[in-house]
């Protein structure tokens, strides 16, 4: 009977034990253990030494340490080892962890009390009530004077001799945790770190860890913790106070922010296998995880590793309670930790975002462009972002005094393709007005998103005179890499930078290009470069060009497996629309553009035979050839309306060649897949709504260059 019962009261002990189910002949034994350990007819059980923890003060169900043994063996355990270490099986929701805990064993009363739900008491002898109340006794017991009396004593002294003999002439009254603690920090000024090796394993100094442990407050222990970690050569030390904190923690006699501390102290101290063992304390006190101090949990994550998931589990769950009542620097820190752990939780990014969104007009400038640059690297951003940083650029724009914001913004409009054009057109207005404060690094950074995400600005040529003046006057201070974006960036958007064609095919220039460019990214600059020739080629009839000579050398491009394996599904479709398999070519590059990814053409209908792909002529043959275009999501804007700059420019340079140009949206004909016939009637709508070629230019130079 007494047995069942158990097993129902086994539920008190913790939300997360619950989820670990004990056998009856599990919990027998662990009853019969804790019997025999108590009536001391049972010696400690048989663990490996790496499993065992050192003994802890505060464990109601034992008796207070014994004197030291009169020999101390030099590799000798701590005096008592009742604390022991396990892992069990924590389930939350579909995730199931193996976490570190604590096992303690428990006395016969306390046992009796849990099973029985009633709370007994047993008589405090007299000796224990001594060991138990030596904290409150400097205070109570002995006078405030007679104490630092001791104390000045102990500073007085030049050796670890005379802070012995000191502590030795007082009796256990006047022996408190402050005046050990005082002889332990003397003891590690005046002593020598070979020295102090030999110290820590007499019996004297085993004294002072004892009172230490027994006696003195969780934030003393933290100190003298913060004070060792330069002395890691004491490992017996830093394990007794460690294990110390790790029990307390256990027994929930440890704040929120001493839990945090003691994770970080410990880790300076390198017991990894320590701080994992905190996740149960941080847990039990989830309720006290409040506005205050959620950060100071969250810059503790980067320190777990086996318990990091349980931890944030915990955080998810009060952020969504305690997100509105945010400090904007805690929520700084809570981004800059996730940052660091390489973790986006969704309710954690989630809420934040409600956050910047409610608060936006309270933070200042350095807190906008902290937080706004961890979504970015956290790879998050959603409409409540959005709609922050709208309000925040209706109501200040040309205001923002900090061009670092303004760059911020800009790149994470980039990342996350937002084409807003409130915030856009509010960074335009930064430059123009405030263009004589632009670091000539900041140019490219400036400028580049406006042609990724091909928005011209409303002030077009206020903006474009700015951006021409600028890299005018600093041409020669802009990195290599950042002029040839910056000259792509024009292409985008259909302006043609005739002014800084000599500055760029300069051999002095390309020089220094090569010489500054990482060897990984050479090809991607030359591709560029390339594009930037061709592109004024076809586009400008006053361009002198092409000026790069063709590229004969077989090289292999790049093509997204997605649309291969969705073109060849609608082959056959396209094979009929095209009049026959003999008239359509997939995956090809035409010879008047240079070989890149940009101008990979994923099918082009013609008439029969291959040769009229490769002998095209641009001025004749207009309307007759067709290209089939497909587009992945992540070639659209966030609301997948408005495609890229480069995809445009993409669309613009084929029809420049002659071509109709016929797109394809990668996520529709992949819902269609199952639905043959409104597949159909999707591809032969897209085709009657093809773009049809634009004009040739007059003038134009011919594309073919040979050398």
């Amino acid at each position: 009977k007494m047995m069942r019962k158990n097993i129902t009261q086994v539920r008190r002990v913790g939300p997360y034990i619950t989820a670990f189910k004990m056998s009856v002949g599990c919990l027998w034994t662990g009853i019969w253990r804790s019997f025999r350990t108590v009536r001391g007819t049972f010696g400690p059980p048989v663990l490996h030494e790496s499993q065992r923890c050192s003994f802890s003060s505060r464990d109601s169900g034992d008796t207070p340490p014994p004197p030291p043994k009169p020999a101390t063996p030099k590799n000798a355990k701590p005096c008592k080892s009742f604390v022991r270490n396990t892992t069990i099986l924590v389930q939350q929701r579909c995730d199931i962890q193996e976490l570190p805990v604590v096992v303690r064993k428990i006395a016969e009363d306390e046992f009796i009390s849990f099973v029985s739900d009633k709370i007994i008491c047993p008589p405090i002898s007299p000796g224990d009530g001594k060991a138990r109340n030596a904290g409150n006794t400097s205070t109570g017991q002995e006078p405030l004077e007679e104490e630092m009396e001791i104390i000045k004593k102990i500073d007085d002294c030049r050796s670890t001799k005379g802070v012995l003999t000191v502590l030795f002439n007082q009796n256990d009254a006047n022996y408190g945790p402050n005046i050990a603690i005082r002889a332990m920090e003397k003891i590690l000024s005046v002593e020598s770190l070979l020295e102090l090796k030999e110290v820590e394993r007499s019996q004297e100094f085993e004294r002072i860890i004892n009172c230490i442990v027994y006696n003195a407050e969780s934030k003393a222990i933290l100190d003298l913790l913060e004070e060792l970690r330069s002395y890691l050569e004491l490992p017996r030390t830093i394990d007794m106070l460690g294990n110390e904190l790790v029990y307390r923690c256990a027994e929930n006699a440890l704040t929120i922010e001493e839990c945090c501390d003691a994770i970080e102290v410990l880790t300076q101290c390198r017991r990894p296998e320590m701080v994992e063992k905190f996740w149960s304390g941080l847990a039990d006190k989830e309720k006290f995880i409040t506005e205050r101090n959620v950060h100071f949990v969250f810059a503790m994550l980067p320190y777990l590793k086996i318990s990091r998931r349980a931890v944030l589990a915990v955080l998810e769950r009060r952020i969504t309670m305690l997100w509105w009542q945010m400090a904007p620097n805690a929520t700084i820190e809570v981004l800059q930790s996730l940052v660091v752990c390489k973790l986006s939780p969704y309710r954690v990014t989630q809420s934040l975002a409600r956050w910047l969104n409610t608060n936006i007009h309270s933070v200042s400038e350095d807190q906008l462009g902290a937080i706004l640059e961890a979504f970015t690297n956290l790879v998050y951003s959603d409409t409540q972002i959005e709609r922050a940083l709208e309000r925040y650029m209706k109501a200040k724009g040309v205001k923002v005094t900090s061009q670092n914001l303004i760059v911020t913004i800009l790149c994470h409009c980039q990342e996350f393709r937002l084409r807003n054009g409130h915030i856009l057109n509010g960074c335009s207005e930064f430059l123009i007005a405030n263009h004589a404060l632009v670091e000539p690094g900041y140019l490219r950074a400036y400028f580049y998103p406006f042609g990724a995400l091909d928005f011209v600005p409303s002030n077009a040529t206020k903006f474009f005179d700015t951006i021409n003046m600028l890299v005018d006057l600093h041409f020669g201070k802009i990195p290599p890499t950042d002029v040839i974006d910056i000259m792509f960036t024009y292409l985008c958007l259909e302006r043609f930078p005739l002014n800084f064609v000599n500055r760029i095919f300069n051999p002095y220039f390309l020089d220094v290009l090569h010489a500054k460019t990482q060897p990984e990214r050479m090809d991607i600059v030359r591709g560029k470069l390339k594009l930037f020739d061709t592109g004024l080629t076809l586009e400008c009839a006053d361009y002198d060009g092409p000026l790069l000579p063709r590229d004969h050398s077989a090289k292999a491009v790049f093509h997204d497996g997605r649309i291969k394996r969705i073109v060849n599904y609608i082959t056959s479709d396209l094979e009929e629309l095209a009049g026959g398999a003999e008239c359509m070519t997939k995956f090809s590059v035409l010879q008047h553009l240079p070989v890149n990814s940009l101008y990979l053409v994923d099918v082009i209908f013609h008439p029969p035979g291959l040769g009229n792909i490769f002998t095209i002529n641009t001025m004749k043959e207009r309307n007759i050839n067709v290209a089939v275009l497909v587009h992945l999501p992540e070639y659209y804007d966030s609301t997948g309306t408005y495609l890229s700059g480069s995809q445009v420019m993409r669309i613009r340079h084929l029809r420049r060649l002659g071509l109709k140009v016929v797109t394809l949206r990668f996520d529709t004909l992949h819902k269609l897949k199952i639905h043959p016939k409104e597949l159909r009637q999707y591809l032969v709508e897209r085709i009657k709504n093809a773009q049809e070629a634009l004009p040739a230019l007059e003038g134009i130079a011919p594309l073919t260059r040979s050398s």
